[in-house]
């Protein structure tokens, strides 16, 4: 009787380290270290939170990420924005934790900047590029919205389609097969 006992409290212990083993294993695969995650997050101040909240959910496909408030010490002691109190609304396009994060800052005030004619006329961030398996349920919800498509080239392997977010910045969506 204390030999069987001693068996299956020893196979009870195998068993456990084996799962112990196999989800360790899943956990460091979900989890990346800082230097693995690359970009973590693209920010761009924008004129009209709410327009551009409506295109990155509604057009571009992404999901909120959070959202956070700075006041003016802060903008201060940061030192890049004039010492101006800002927000930021944070989207992904994956609930993953490698995903980059876009964040769109916004203040009380913010001019609409002059849409550039391409993006080889300034230099800094002019467009952003998303990946999708499909562009046609893009291109219903972009026609839907009476978005005008800047372009649509299609070649061996890709179509890639170029529209403008609210405050004119290109935005590239590809579709690869």
């Amino acid at each position: 009787m204390i030999i069987e006992e001693q068996y299956k409290m020893k196979n009870l212990r195998i068993g456990l380290l084996a799962f112990l083993l196999l989800a360790s294993s899943f956990i460091a695969k979900a989890w990346q270290s800082n230097e693995e995650l690359g970009v973590l997050a693209i920010g761009f101040v924008v004129s009209d939170i709410e327009a551009s909240e409506k295109f990155y959910t509604e057009i571009v496909g992404m999901v909120p990420a959070g959202q956070f408030s700075l006041d003016t010490q802060w903008s201060k002691d940061a030192g890049a924005a004039n010492d101006k109190p800002f927000s930021v609304k944070m989207f992904k396009m994956k609930d993953k934790p490698s995903a980059t994060i876009l964040k769109l800052a916004y203040f009380d005030k913010t001019s609409k900047a002059k849409e550039s004619e391409g993006i080889d006329m300034k230099s800094g961030v002019n467009y952003l590029t998303f990946s999708y398996d499909s562009l046609t349920p893009v291109l219903a919800r972009i026609e839907k919205a009476g978005i005008k498509l800047v372009g649509d080239v299609k070649r061996d392997g890709y179509r890639i389609i170029f529209i403008r977010d609210p405050d004119g910045m290109f935005i590239e969506m590809i579709e690869r097969f």
